[in-house]
């Protein structure tokens, strides 16, 4: 593996996207690079189709894990990789591909390719998992591109790296009536409306939480298509989110107490259920302070995030047991954002990732 070129890996990896827990032909083409590796443990299907592979430096020190997706974003036409985890999966190999050749670094390194994050459920999964096999380390960390920002400067984040969400679902429950005497139905229209109505006002009134909130209507179905019907029942899907999680646990009471109110001045029953819970990202210092120190031996350029990301990032779950670092880097200002038909990831990431992650790995004091 002298040669490894990784932007034909990651091609290679581009041309196979799956849709989360069916990452069958993503994980052997990883596999095959990461045997020739030769790990000192590897093992598979850890959290669905998930790989984690360990390597063992020659003196003893802490353990360091390094995260990637393996998924790709579901769209209209199939899965695509239209979020960069083809080119976060070809850093990783080039991590492996460094690390396996001189051992000369202290403690343990853990590479996980993980499943499932598309839909918020592989590092739960993982975690899980993991302690089966008595799996443990002492830091995290994980990268994420940003198209919004110049080639590979590194971004980071103080405290909260991404908001903590989850999908809200309303179903209101009442009876319909022929639309010639809509007074005789129980209709969920105006409930409906009015729960739409309030998240804007939330959205605007800063006295109401700590810090930044958001709802989003993502699916709102009333009745059928059909001209002679007043509707009798209906459901809105709301996504919620929040940096500070207390802050949105307090936007669902809000929202579940207000949808009660109308639902009984209408005669509507309301069923609320909680879809994709993502905890906040939070970030270490000791954590974040490693990557600063790799990053200025370097001398990648370095910035700091004025906020948090609003999107959720289920690493949240590593956080929680290591000290933890996510950090984006700089995709080049050329493509779309992410998700986006326009997306592309940016090869000119990969050799420097790889080097930054190096530094981190190598830098450190034995124990």
């Amino acid at each position: 593996m002298e040669s490894l070129n990784l932007a034909l890996v990651r091609a290679e990896l581009h041309l196979t996207p799956e849709y989360s827990h069916k990452e069958n032909l993503t994980a052997d083409t990883i596999l095959r690079y990461i045997r020739a590796t030769e790990p000192d443990e590897l093992y598979t299907g850890i959290g669905g189709h998930g790989i984690v592979a360990g390597y063992r430096g020659v003196w003893p020190g802490d353990s360091l894990m390094f995260r990637c997706e393996m998924d790709a974003v579901p769209t209209e036409h199939g899965p695509d990789h239209l979020c960069g985890h083809d080119g976060h999966m070809a850093i990783l190999i080039g991590v492996a591909n460094v690390i396996s050749k001189a051992r000369d670094y202290p403690g343990k390194v853990w590479l996980f390719f993980q499943p499932a994050e598309e839909i918020g459920e592989g590092a739960a999964r993982m975690v899980v998992d993991i302690s089966k096999h008595r799996i443990s380390f002492d830091y995290s960390f994980a990268l994420h591109n940003n198209p919004r920002h110049e080639l590979n400067k590194v971004i980071m984040y103080s405290d909260v790296y991404a908001a903590a969400s989850v999908g809200m679902e309303l179903l209101f429950s009442g009876s319909p009536s022929h639309a010639a005497f809509p007074e005789q139905a129980a209709n969920p229209t105006y409930a409906i409306i009015n729960i739409v109505e309030e998240i804007k006002r939330m959205n605007s009134d800063k006295r109401l939480f700590h810090n930044f909130v958001l709802g989003t209507v993502v699916n709102v179905h009333i009745g059928e298509a059909n001209y002679g019907v007043t509707p009798g029942s209906g459901i809105i899907r709301v996504t919620l989110r929040a940096y500070d999680e207390n802050d949105l646990n307090l936007f669902c009471r809000k929202i579940e107490s207000f949808a009660g109110e109308k639902a009984s001045a209408s005669g509507l029953k309301v069923d609320i259920t909680y879809h994709d819970r993502f905890p906040s990202t939070r970030n270490n210092v000791l954590a974040s302070n490693m990557v600063l120190e790799a990053a200025q031996k370097l001398g990648i350029p370095v910035e700091w995030a004025q906020a948090p990301s609003r999107g959720s990032e289920d690493f949240a779950h590593f956080t929680s047991i290591s000290k933890a670092c996510f950090f984006d880097i700089g995709n080049g200002m050329e493509s779309d954002d992410i998700h986006r038909e326009g997306y592309r990831f940016s090869d000119e990431i990969l050799e420097p990732a790889v080097r930054l992650y190096s530094s981190i790995i190598y830098n450190r004091q034995s124990k």
